[in-house]
């Protein structure tokens, strides 16, 4: 069977024994500019993919031969270990060979080009929209946005306390249902993954208040936004969040234009984008998911608007994310 996809429902998986079937289903995956491929038989290609909008964890195996890959920078900050064979890294400024089992991070904000042999590869995928906003709460800003500076573990302490947590993560959170289910569960395990991968690998976070003139955003606008990010299924608008933030109505309006240079509604979208992404990114449609019923889950009325401003988000259609 060339093409089989994972019966757990936790689990966005997809297998297949067609090296050209495999070639077209990562370029789909990533943003590839260039892809070469080649090997012995029997090959084997698989992607599995477990988690939420803001983390995820992905084990992607290209098992027998060679496969080598450029492609452009994505909208997530990726740590990588790993698990079998080889694999190297090159950018415009470094070249790269990964040890087996030693995390790293991948370049986040250039081209890299991707060689590895036999390769099964783990890694965590962390929303990079999501990390940035979580930063203002943390107290920590990325002038210029976020970015990793080095692939590298900054020890190797770091690096066991990295592998220890997303196995935590992988064992009692994405696999167990209940803890899935929880918001709260789900929101302290994303906090976990960002707080280790700054300690973990390098990157241009600074501390808000230094010489960097960075101001962090004033308790309102964060108690609206958490109240957005942990609502943004339910039947919210701007009286419901401005009471959340503790201000009125036009206060909050006033906070949002001031700070973020947008509004509170922008932002339910924007949320409300995000949760569709994730459930578009964990559907299948062999089971009859499909775009349009996503779309008004979250509450999305107008299929063809939909499609619209997910497009302008995230760069791809529904459609792909659906089908990929």
């Amino acid at each position: 069977m060339p093409l089989a996809a994972h019966v757990d429902p936790r689990v966005r998986s997809v297998t297949t024994t067609d090296r050209d079937v495999a070639h077209a289903l990562i370029r789909k995956n990533y943003k590839i500019t260039r892809l070469e491929g080649s090997g012995p038989e029997p090959f084997v290609y698989s992607r599995a993919v477990s988690g939420e909008t803001r983390f995820a964890l992905c084990r992607f195996e290209y098992r027998r031969g060679r496969l080598l890959t450029e492609s452009e920078p994505a909208g997530f900050l990726v740590a990588g270990g790993v698990m079998a064979g080889r694999l190297s890294l090159r950018t415009r400024d470094q070249e790269i060979r990964v040890d087996p089992g030693a995390p790293f991070a991948f370049p986040s904000h250039e081209a890299k080009v991707m060689e590895s042999f036999d390769l099964v590869l783990g890694q965590v995928l962390l929303d990079r929209a999501a990390v940035e906003r979580e930063l203002g709460a943390m107290r920590l800003a990325a002038p210029g946005g976020l970015r990793s500076t080095a692939t590298e573990a900054v020890s190797a302490a770091m690096a066991r306390y990295w592998s220890e947590l997303v196995v935590h993560v992988h064992e009692n959170v994405i696999r167990n249902d209940a803890a899935m289910a929880s918001s709260l569960v789900r929101g302290s395990a994303f906090r976990s993954l960002v707080a280790a991968y700054l300690e973990t690998f390098e990157t241009n976070v600074v501390g808000v208040g230094g010489d960097d003139g960075v101001t962090p955003l004033p308790s309102t606008v964060r108690r609206a936004r958490d109240y957005i990010e942990q609502h943004a299924h339910d039947d919210i608008g701007v009286v419901e969040i401005a009471e959340a933030a503790r201000v009125t109505p036009r206060a909050l309006q006033l906070a949002f234009r001031r700070h973020l240079d947008s509004t509170p509604m922008a932002e339910l979208r924007r949320a409300r984008l995000r949760g569709a992404h994730g459930d578009l990114v964990m559907a299948d449609p062999t089971l009859g998911h499909t775009v349009a019923g996503v779309a008004l889950s979250w509450g999305f009325a107008h299929a063809g608007r939909f499609a619209a401003q997910y497009t302008a988000e995230f760069g791809r259609s529904p459609r792909d994310t659906l089908e990929g």
